[in-house]
Formats: C-alpha cells, sequence, structure tokens
C-alpha cells in the first residue's frame, strides 16, 4: 500500500454509516459561519453582488451526479464543507475527515496534525479565495478555489506515498494567497518581483496561528518553504504536484479534458526513483496520457492563464485595487482578512466616482475580445514537458525526447504566444 493513502474498504464504510460522531466533532457548515466567506464558495450560495450578465460559468451538476460519486454506504453528518468546485469536506468524528475530490476520490485523513490544519481558519480561509481571481468572481471562469487547489496538491503527493512532512508542505503551499489570487500581483507588486504573495508569506505566517499548530504537531516550519519539497514544487516544464493539481482542475473545469481523462492520469503518476529520494521526481507511466496533459495544459494557457482578455480584467482590475490602497483607503492587512466577495464590496464602499464606472464596466460587459489586445511583457506562457518513465527503462525521459512531436508542437506554441508580446 502507499504510504498515506487511506483505502476504504467496505468493513470502513460500514462502520462510517453507523458513526453519529462525538459532541466535539469540528462541523464544517457551522465553521461557514464563523470563518469569514463561505457563502460565495458554493454555488448555491448567495451571488447576488455579481450581476446576471456575469453568470456565464455555474459548476456544471454532472461532474458530481453523474460522473463521480461517494459511495452511498457513506452517511456523513454534519453536512458537507463545499471546499470549491470539485471538493467537499466530512467530518465523520473528531478523528477523521473525509474529502471528497471529483477527480481524485475519496481519501480518509486521521494523522492529528493534518486534521488541526484542515480545521484550521487559516487554511479555510482560502475557500474564500477564487483562484481565477476576478474572472472567478465574476463567475467567468469554473469557481475554482484556493483552498481546494491547496488539499488538492496535498492529495496528490499523498497518493504516491510522500512523507507526512511533504503532505503538511503541499497543504500548505498556498496559504499567503491573498484576495483575487495574482489579480494582486497586477496591483502592488513590483516589476521582476515574486508574486505579491510570495514576498509577504512569513509576514503573514507569523501572524497566524500556524507557527503553533505546527510546533504542536511535531512539525518543523520548514514546510513553510515549498521549494525544499521536490514532489510540490519544481521549475517548470516539470511535473509537480502544485502544477499538475491546478491544471487538472483547469482542465476538466474549461473542457480540455473529461474526468475520466483525469483519473486515468493521476493512476499513471509515480514518484522515481523514490519518496526519500533528494532528487524525487513525479513521473507518469504512459506517453499517450503526457502527451495528451501536455496538449491541454497548452490549451489552457492560450485560452486562460495566457489570454489576453483574462490578462486584461487582470491588470485592469489591479489598477483599480492599487489606486484605492496607494491612498490608504484599503489596508494591506485586508488582503488577507476579508474574502474575495467581501473585498469587492470594500473596494465598492470607497471608490471614487470613476472606480464605481469601472467596477460596472468589469461586471457587466464580461470578457473583452482579443483580437485589439497584446500579450503583456510580464505574463507568463506556460508549458510542460513531463517526464515519462516506461517500466524497464534506466530513467525517466521529458516526454519531448520519448514523444519528438511534442518537442516541435511545444516550441511553435511558444513562439506563436512570444509573437503576441506588446
Amino acid at each position: 500500500m502507499r504510504r498515506g493513502c487511506a483505502l476504504i474498504p467496505r468493513s470502513i464504510l460500514l462502520r462510517i454509516k453507523s458513526s453519529k460522531g462525538t459532541a466535539g466533532s469540528v462541523n464544517f457548515y457551522e465553521m461557514r459561519k464563523t470563518v469569514t466567506a463561505w457563502t460565495f464558495c458554493s454555488t448555491r450560495g448567495d451571488r447576488s453582488t455579481v450581476p446576471d450578465q456575469a453568470q456565464s460559468f455555474t459548476q456544471p451538476s454532472t461532474i458530481h451526479s453523474s460522473q463521480f460519486q461517494i459511495s452511498p454506504e457513506i452517511n456523513p453528518t454534519p453536512p458537507p464543507f463545499q471546499a470549491g468546485f470539485f471538493q467537499t469536506l466530512h467530518t465523520l468524528s473528531d478523528n477523521t475527515i473525509l474529502i471528497n475530490d471529483a477527480l481524485y476520490g475519496p481519501q480518509l485523513i486521521t494523522e492529528p496534525v493534518l486534521l488541526t490544519l484542515l480545521r484550521s481558519s487559516s487554511i479555510l480561509r482560502l475557500a474564500g479565495v477564487h483562484q481565477h481571481g476576478i474572472t472567478g468572481l465574476l463567475s467567468l471562469t469554473p469557481k475554482v478555489t484556493r483552498l481546494e487547489h491547496s488539499i488538492g496538491a496535498f492529495l496528490l503527493v499523498r497518493s504516491v506515498g510522500a512523507s507526512l512532512e511533504e503532505q503538511v508542505a503541499a497543504l500548505l503551499h498556498d496559504i499567503s494567497h491573498t484576495v483575487l489570487s495574482h489579480v494582486i500581483d497586477w496591483a502592488l507588486s513590483k516589476p521582476g518581483e515574486e508574486s505579491f504573495h510570495e514576498v509577504h508569506k512569513m509576514r503573514y505566517v507569523n501572524n497566524t496561528e500556524l507557527p503553533g499548530l505546527l510546533r504542536a504537531g511535531g512539525v518543523e516550519e520548514r514546510v513553510l518553504d515549498e521549494e525544499l519539497f521536490p514532489l510540490v514544487e519544481q521549475p517548470a516544464p516539470h511535473l509537480c504536484a502544485d502544477r499538475l493539481d491546478y491544471s487538472l482542475r483547469d482542465a476538466v473545469g474549461f473542457g480540455k479534458l473529461s474526468v475520466d481523462e483525469v483519473q486515468e492520469i493521476f493512476k499513471s503518476l509515480k514518484v522515481f526513483p523514490d519518496v526519500d529520494s533528494g532528487k524525487r521526481l513525479l513521473v507518469l507511466q504512459d506517453k499517450e496520457l503526457a502527451l495528451k496533459l501536455a496538449r491541454a495544459y497548452c490549451a489552457i494557457d492560450r485560452d486562460v492563464w495566457s489570454n489576453r482578455a483574462n490578462i486584461d480584467m487582470y491588470r485592469r482590475t489591479g489598477k483599480l485595487i492599487g489606486d484605492i490602497m496607494k491612498r490608504g483607503a484599503v489596508q494591506d492587512d485586508e488582503l488577507w482578512i476579508l474574502s474575495d466577495v467581501e473585498f469587492w464590496e470594500r473596494l465598492r464602499v470607497e471608490a471614487g466616482a470613476e472606480e464605481l464606472a469601472v467596477m460596472r464596466r468589469l461586471e457587466t460587459e464580461g470578457l473583452p475580445t482579443e483580437e485589439n489586445l497584446r500579450l503583456p511583457q510580464g505574463a507568463k506562457v506556460r508549458t510542460i514537458d513531463p517526464d515519462v518513465y516506461i517500466q524497464g527503462t534506466e530513467k525517466p525521459l521529458p516526454l519531448s525526447i520519448v514523444a519528438p512531436e511534442w518537442a516541435a508542437e511545444r516550441k511553435e506554441y511558444i513562439a506563436s504566444r512570444q509573437a503576441q508580446r506588446e
């Protein structure tokens, strides 16, 4: 059995069914009332602050109702907490949380430090942060959240048997993300600077309960530096849990891959040479699946991540936020306190007449057309070149070596995007 991977046999399902929990069980539904910003993260939540014209991207019920289901024998109480677009959390008892992920399947969590972190306000606030920032907030893109992505990265390294320390690093890798995700980079980051949330990570973390929770759980604070953990972070174009999880969620969310295809990729994932090696690497064991993933990744980059219309909305929103914050009307600590919905309304309170007009245009006009837009110099063009390991071979090789056609496709794609620069 893979280390850290909790399988759920029928005997456990029957015990879960009969369990009523204890008086001290954490109720994620109640947490939504005490930790800011939960209503918007569920597609059932109140979206009245977003105009009807923007309600163009809603959660497809088929993903949850037909393509993926937890066994009907699991009847967890209290009601599940909607962690994001593809994911719910269920408290089964004081000592067990069930993560129901539409892409990776159900997973039981019983390790004390993981339970503590999953119940912490610092982790749970990420349910209020849309992965796609302003376009997620306005329902122009799927409402994937930073919480479900963080948990997703954790589930990926857990599935391949990573150490508890590496699992914690994956869970916490985006802990300092602000409201509206990378939109804030356009508002407050200096030219050439890392993402705003990375620059200010420890300033945020040191003002939270996390250092104390890690000490109490016997986990060193080095887990807050995800670059020390090769399964969590790798330089592009290698695979890592962070890069793989956000791409798989977006691949399904934007219709580039099916849930079944994502689950095939998930099953093909392994670590080379092993989870204890200092040079450990996430690899795929199927060339065709690696090619399918790499092509889907480029398609998402073209249509979403480096899409000129999406970036234009990020840039306009960033300028709006920067103008309001630079005159001191909104403080930067609010970036980590409020949800996206609450922050947007906070901006509305402080905005002047021209700024309100900008907000109304963002809310009502939707994505602009790309044809008259150029790609900003600072915008990333993203590709991957997954390492592929074929059983019986000495070591994994980049997909571009295993499938030379991918080397040509990737080079052509990068050149086409660079030609669109400002």
